[in-house]
């Protein structure tokens, strides 16, 4: 007992944020969105931008110009759903293939929906539903997507507000997926014929891949309290609703703990995260950054191995709530605020 209480003790001494010295001004690329969600940056620079609305853009970054893109599906648009996650494939250069997660239905028949699509010009044709029929609510629909540096895509699902499915293993709700990029299941993922990865979450809203050993990184939406930094395992179960944040779990099967919490007190409704990579802020490299929606922050996290040894703020509520964060070829930082009236920043080095 006493060496989990010390365990819990250091975990929430590294993750006590503290307020640091900005090494970066911010500028508005563009703005007159509303509630941008998912950032993406093309090979070439352009950013395509999802708004929950039921809109996708995409940004000049020389201009901060933004054009509409067209031939999206009928989107669900109540209170949290609506157009959310988006991944370009690897090969997006040549094949123009993209992947949106999004809200499908009506009030009484609500769900969501994982495709592909191809970009050709300033539409999106030839739409490939990977995952059809995924639970979805007004909350918790998760629907962040991402690829691995070993081509699988990824996506999260919330519990659509039935947290008791998120423990069910044959159930979609609270789950990570794992997908081949053509809606397959891989032979190998841990449940047979099952596209689930992990399972008890509540609302994953971030996913990243570590640089270092493509390990998947995850942010979750804590209910009251303990907003999550996970590392995903494979049959990982994160625990809710019996456990949540950094608590041990006496009697739940291959129970993982949060890496980090924030915070003990109050929800900071986390968001997206990266592990940014680039030469603009070098100090970082490999390091976690990721935003917060409710206390509108920029936190950078450093680790030793899978331990947060220092949490730093770089962005106390400046602009309001944050939403996304990507990192542009040249190292510097794209953030997207979530208040409505919207904007892309830019942010590079003093």
């Amino acid at each position: 007992m006493r060496r989990i209480l010390l365990v819990i003790a250091s975990l929430l001494l590294a993750a006590q944020p503290v307020r640091a010295e900005t090494p970066f001004t911010v500028t508005t690329l563009t703005d007159g969105l509303e509630h941008p969600w998912s950032i993406a940056v093309a090979p070439d620079g352009n950013l395509l931008v999802t708004e929950r609305p039921g809109r996708l853009r995409l940004i000049d970054p020389a201009s901060g110009k933004a054009r509409s893109i067209g031939g999206l599906p009928d989107i669900r648009v109540q209170s949290e759903s609506g157009l959310m996650g988006l991944a370009l494939d690897p090969a997006f250069a040549g094949n123009g293939h993209l992947y949106l997660c999004y809200s499908t239905g009506g009030v009484l028949r609500a769900g969501n929906r994982l495709s592909r699509f191809t970009l050709k010009g300033n539409a999106l044709q030839d739409e490939l539903v990977l995952i059809d029929d995924l639970p979805g609510a007004r909350w918790h629909n998760g629907c962040r997507v991402a690829v691995a540096p070993d081509g699988f895509l990824y996506a999260s699902m919330g519990d659509a507000t039935e947290a008791a499915d998120a423990q069910d293993t044959g159930k979609l709700h609270g789950k990570i997926f794992r997908l081949n990029r053509d809606g397959g299941v891989p032979a190998d993922n841990p449940f047979p014929n099952s596209p689930v990865w992990s399972f008890g979450h509540r609302n994953p809203q971030g996913l990243a891949f570590r640089p270092a050993d493509g390990a998947l990184w995850s942010t979750e939406h804590g209910p009251d309290s303990q907003d999550e930094v996970n590392r995903i395992v494979k049959g990982g179960n994160y625990g809710w609703p019996k456990c949540r944040g950094i608590d041990p779990c006496d009697g739940l099967a291959h129970y993982q703990p949060a890496i980090a919490e924030f915070e003990r007190s109050s929800t900071i409704a986390i968001s997206n995260l990266i592990f940014y990579r680039g030469a603009a802020f070098p100090d970082w490299q490999g390091d976690i950054l990721f935003v917060s929606l409710k206390t509108g922050r920029l936190y950078h996290l450093d680790l030793d191995g899978d331990k947060v040894t220092k949490a730093e703020i770089l962005i106390d509520d400046d602009f309001g709530r944050l939403r996304d964060i990507a990192e542009a070829p040249d190292g510097s930082l794209y953030l997207a605020t979530g208040n409505g009236e919207d904007q892309i920043l830019h942010l590079v080095p003093r």
